[in-house]
C-alpha cells in the first residue's frame, strides 16, 4: 500500500545560502579531519567506508543519532556479505560459490521482509554494492574497511551531536 502525501514526514526546507556556505565549511574541516586521523590507521583505498557511512546516514537517517547503529550494523553486515562472496569461492571453488550466493539471496531475503531491521538494511545493500565492486575488492583490506565504517561512523555521529549541541545554545 502506497502513502499519499498526507502521511509523508515532513521534510525540513533546504538551508539558506548564508547556512549553506556555513554547513559546507563545517562538512570540509570534518572530511579532512577524518582523512587525518584515517591515515593514521588505515590506507587511504580504505577511508571510503567511513565516507559512505556518512553520506547514508546524512541521506537516509537525516543524521538522527537514533539511526546510527543500525547504519553501522547494517554496513558491517554488507561488508561481510560482500567479502564472502569473494573468499570463499576463491577457497572452497563451486560451494563457497554457493555459500556466497546463499549469504546474498539470505540478505535481501531479509531485507525484503524488514525481519531484522538492525542487522540488515539499507545500509546493508549500500554496503554490499560497495564491497563487491571489482575495483573494491582487488585492492581493499577488509579489516581496514570494516574499521573506516565503524570508526569513521563513530567520529561524524560524534561530531555531528557536538555541533548539534552547539548550535543548540546559540539558537
Amino acid at each position: 500500500m502506497m502513502d499519499d502525501a498526507s502521511t509523508a514526514p515532513e521534510v525540513a526546507p533546504p538551508p539558506g545560502p548564508l547556512a549553506g556556505l556555513a554547513i559546507l565549511l563545517i562538512v570540509v574541516v570534518l572530511i579532512v579531519a577524518w582523512i587525518a586521523i584515517g591515515l593514521q590507521f588505515m590506507a587511504d583505498t580504505s577511508l571510503v567506508g567511513g565516507f559512505m557511512l556518512l553520506w547514508f546516514w546524512a541521506n537516509n537517517g537525516q543524521l538522527e543519532i537514533r539511526r546510527l547503529a543500525p547504519a553501522i550494523v547494517g554496513s558491517v553486515v554488507g561488508i561481510g556479505v560482500a567479502w564472502l562472496l569473494v573468499y570463499a569461492p576463491t577457497h572452497f571453488g563451486g560451494a563457497g560459490l554457493a555459500l556466497g550466493l546463499a549469504a546474498l539471496l539470505l540478505a535481501l531475503y531479509l531485507d525484503i521482509i524488514k525481519t531484522v531491521p538492525m542487522l540488515v538494511n539499507n545500509a546493508t545493500m549500500l554496503f554490499i554494492t560497495l564491497a563487491a565492486a571489482p575495483l573494491i575488492q582487488l585492492r581493499v583490506n577488509w579489516v581496514e574497511l570494516i574499521l573506516s565504517t565503524v570508526v569513521g561512523g563513530l567520529f561524524f555521529g560524534l561530531a555531528v551531536e557536538a555541533l548539534k549541541r552547539i548550535a543548540a545554545r546559540f539558537a
